[in-house]
């Protein structure tokens, strides 16, 4: 488990990591390893007072799954270890896996801390629960990456505009660079299209229909790909519906999206308005991710969606 953790966090920070850039206003976006809780308890002490624990104590799990040893320790080692030989093991607390319940995952954030996020009314494909832990944070760091990104931006562009007169032409060029959620939504499937062009299409195994298989397992299918673009819409906070799940037909994201009805495939690595092309939409009228990667045009080692 903990070499799935490690592989999975320096995929996602190779992807992540690098710098959003919209227009030529936007300052890099950097996640730091070192303030990740993967990284500071991953490789943490188990040992206590010359005693190795290894075999029943994991500090990341132990941190992961109490809030309040996260609010009175934080990523502290020393603190978890000595906290579960002294009081963790006679309250039955449990520390060598992730434990759940029916409502909540609890998710790293990728900076300082973690957020409890409420298990997704989606089917997810049958990931098991570490493997879903490990999605959400991939898909989250993707989502906060697009966010702050946007955020900076239209930061940018408020401070350039109020410099300028409010003639129709100055208007007119903000509202051009404004980001609509359709092409946030056009990226986010781009990205995940990067993700899937990395791994093999497949309709075998166990982990071709889940969002684990598109960023860690190197397998996808077009249940999978909507799934792991499910998860990103999720933090992006995009209503959507899983379109012909556990059917062997396409699959896609129905989405609502500037108050409007739409759709986002990230097979294809588009986005748009109304209806899927499978169902009658115009496929001419897509957003996709070649027409506004410029905006998003993301620093990183990881491939771009095919155009």
């Amino acid at each position: 488990m903990m070499l799935i953790l490690k592989k999975a966090l320096s995929i996602v920070l190779a992807v992540i990591a690098g710098i959003f850039i919209i227009g030529s206003d936007l300052s890099s976006i950097m996640v730091q390893a070192a303030d990740d809780p993967y990284v500071a308890l991953s490789k943490a002490t188990t040992k206590y007072n010359g005693v190795d624990y290894k075999n029943e104590y994991n500090p990341l799990y132990y941190y992961l799954n109490y809030q309040d040893l996260r609010d009175a320790y934080g990523t502290d080692a020393g603190k978890l270890i000595e906290h579960w030989v002294v009081f963790g093991k006679k309250e039955k607390r449990v520390a060598n896996r992730l434990i759940g319940d029916s409502t909540e995952y609890v998710v790293p954030t990728g900076d300082t801390g973690v957020v409890i996020i409420p298990k997704a009314k989606h089917g997810n494909g049958g990931m098991t629960y570490d493997q879903e832990v490990i999605a959400r944070s991939y898909a989250k760091q993707i989502a906060d990456g697009i966010n702050k990104a946007i955020e900076e931006v239209n930061a940018s562009k408020s401070s350039s505009s109020s410099k300028k007169s409010s003639s129709s032409s100055s208007s007119s060029s903000s509202s051009k660079n404004t980001v609509k959620d359709i092409e946030k939504v056009a990226y986010a499937a781009g990205v995940i299209n990067a993700y899937c062009a990395q791994g093999t299409y497949t309709t075998e195994g166990k982990i071709y229909r889940t969002a684990y298989g598109v960023f860690v397992g190197g397998e996808y299918s077009c249940a999978g790909a909507t799934r792991a673009l499910g998860l990103v819409l999720d933090y992006l906070g995009i209503t959507w519906v899983h379109k012909n799940a556990n059917t062997w037909n396409d699959q896609w994201c129905q989405v609502i999206v500037d108050g409007k009805e739409g759709y986002a495939d990230a097979i294809s690595a588009s986005a748009g308005y109304g209806k899927h092309p499978n169902e009658g939409g115009n496929a001419k009228d897509a957003v996709t991710y070649a027409k506004i990667r410029s905006k998003f045009d993301m620093a990183s080692q990881r491939a771009r969606a095919t155009d």
